[in-house]
């Protein structure tokens, strides 16, 4: 699976072009069923052909377009090689950016000057997507997660060689004799004393000493999965060996570890269906309480404090440009079509799509998400209130767009 996190949203959604085809497709991960994933492929390239046929392009011009993707069609390895449950793919005429992701999608193909997005809001939203680490006593791997599956991050470049580490943890005289043997010699050229080894000076005391081992390499695992998700509000869980666990809470920095651990002993003898459901038996309640919270506060605030909550569609929509949306609530499966011109701070909404149009709702999130701002998407029932759209603010503003003649 790959990585994908804020700032591979913000690529996206600055890019603009001539043409951007935003590509989605539902992938299955067994193998029998493998072909199905190229056909659906294979179909929807069809229907982007046809939609640029539409727009006047030239065959030759739409061949070298499509043909990046098109050779994905003939990359076995790329289809086995942990799919996931869904597909996106983002072309222009000079680059292709795939993902594959712990979300299945419908099957869709929009041919836009930029790339529809929506259908990644599960992986944007505050209540739904999380992290796994799995500390195993062969491996060290990172996962990500929604709620309807959770896939190992290839990219991350997690340190894995754990083997030594917790052999010198579980074996304190091999690495007594490993650390006698490589004690530096003294400037007289005589070895230093093992009465010197342990701490505090004591030599028959070596507690501490076989888990440093351990918890200097957890230092490195600390730093790599830092360099990936730092900077985010995601929840991270830790899944091993018991008595692993502590010893990584000691030196972890990432602000959002859950106190609940997955102690499922070795993570290689579970399933990743197994790991899923555990997992997500742990975030739920997380993120509901979270969510409930939100939705409680924007509930105050919108009736004691008007000017810090809005369920005002031209008021929100500018909002969430300008950095002024702390959280945003967004129905899926919802849109509303228009233009928002944040230059001149007007707004056009349309019934039904018009040339030029795109999703303003789609617009708002990823605008109010790559801002800093949390992002719910909610099924149009559990929004606030029933509204179509509702936010609090960062600060009091006069925002609201004018409606475009």
């Amino acid at each position: 699976m790959d990585l994908f996190n804020r700032t591979e949203l913000r690529q996206l959604a600055e890019s603009q072009d001539e043409v951007c085809i935003s590509l989605y497709i539902p992938t299955y991960r067994n193998e029998s069923d493998w072909s199905q994933n190229t056909t659906r492929l294979k179909n929807l390239l069809r229907d982007a052909r046809n939609q640029l046929r539409e727009q006047d392009f030239r065959e030759e011009l739409i061949d070298e377009i499509l043909a990046d993707a098109r050779s994905l069609l003939d990359r076995p390895g790329f289809w086995r090689n942990n799919i996931g449950e869904g597909l996106a793919l983002f072309i222009t005429p000079d680059t292709l950016e795939t993902f594959r992701l712990p979300l299945t999608f419908d099957e869709i193909v929009v041919l836009d000057d930029r790339f529809h997005l929506k259908p990644l809001f599960p992986l944007i939203a505050a209540n739904n997507r999380f992290y796994l680490l799995a500390l195993s006593q062969n491996d060290v791997r990172l996962y990500q997660g929604t709620h309807q599956s959770v896939n190992e991050i290839e990219s991350a470049e997690i340190p894995a060689d754990i083997v030594e580490a917790i052999r010198q943890y579980e074996d304190p005289e091999r690495q007594l004799q490993s650390h006698v043997q490589n004690r530096a010699a003294e400037g007289n050229g005589q070895r230093m004393d093992a009465a010197f080894h342990g701490h505090g000076g004591d030599g028959d005391d070596m507690s501490g000493e076989p888990q440093d081992e351990l918890k200097r390499f957890f230092r490195e695992v600390n730093e790599s999965v830092d360099d990936y998700i730092s900077g985010e509000e995601v929840p991270l869980l830790l899944a091993g060996v018991a008595e692993y666990l502590p010893l990584y809470r000691e030196v972890n920095s990432y602000p959002n570890l859950i106190e609940n651990d997955i102690v499922a002993g070795n993570p290689e003898s579970v399933t990743v269906n197994d790991l899923h459901e555990e997992a997500w038996s742990i975030v739920k309640p997380v993120f509901q309480e979270s969510e409930q919270d939100e939705l409680d506060r924007f509930e105050q605030l919108y009736y004691q404090d008007g000017d810090m909550a809005s369920d005002n569609f031209h008021e929100i929509v500018p909002g969430c440009a300008y950095s002024r949306v702390d959280t945003l609530f967004v129905p899926i499966g919802e849109h509303r079509w228009g233009r928002f011109d944040p230059k001149t701070n007007t707004v056009e909404v349309h019934e039904s799509q018009e040339p030029g149009d795109g999703d303003l709702l789609n617009y708002a999130a990823v605008s109010a998400y790559l801002n800093g701002a949390k992002v719910h998407a909610l099924r149009p029932e559990k929004m606030p209130g029933g509204r179509s759209i509702a936010a609090t603010f960062r600060y009091s503003a006069d925002v609201a767009a004018e409606e475009s003649s």
